[in-house]
């Protein structure tokens, strides 16, 4: 069982409630449930998992890239520089999970043999899928 510490974000019912798609909350659930366990690496795998999923949001209406541009423009509420910073936040977050071994395991990926470095893939992935779940289906901000 993990300790929490201040530095930990909790993905409780509150977080997962603009959430409709079954299969994105179920792995975010997932994803929570390791972590709490203390199986970072397999919590890890989830998240990455559920970031995929969250990219296919909109999907069959529109395509995988387009539900994610759909999701980033939602997120930026038209500005500039925000469309930038998420747009190079969603692209560093499917280039890690494309290079180091999270989701793949061929040969060819980088090993993480750090737990820390689970942690900071943990953290940095399920703040962006948290604030983007917060503009899910045009959800009102604060």
């Amino acid at each position: 069982m993990r300790d929490c510490n201040t530095y930990d974000l909790p993905i409780n019912g509150a977080a997962l409630d603009p959430i409709e798609e079954a299969g994105l909350k179920e792995l975010l659930q997932e994803a929570a449930k390791y972590y709490d366990d203390g199986n970072v690496k397999i919590a890890v795998e989830k998240l990455w998992d559920a970031f995929e999923r969250l990219k296919t949001y909109y999907s069959p209406a529109l395509d995988k890239k387009q539900s994610g541009d759909k999701i980033i423009a939602d997120m930026s509420n038209g500005k500039a520089p925000f469309v930038n910073l998420f747009k190079k936040e969603f692209q560093e977050l499917t280039t890690i999970g494309n290079d180091f071994r999270i989701r793949h395991h061929e040969t060819t990926k980088i090993n993480i043999e750090d737990d820390r470095h689970y942690e900071y893939f943990y953290k940095r992935c399920l703040s962006l899928i948290l604030t983007a779940s917060q503009y899910l289906n045009g959800q009102a901000g604060f």
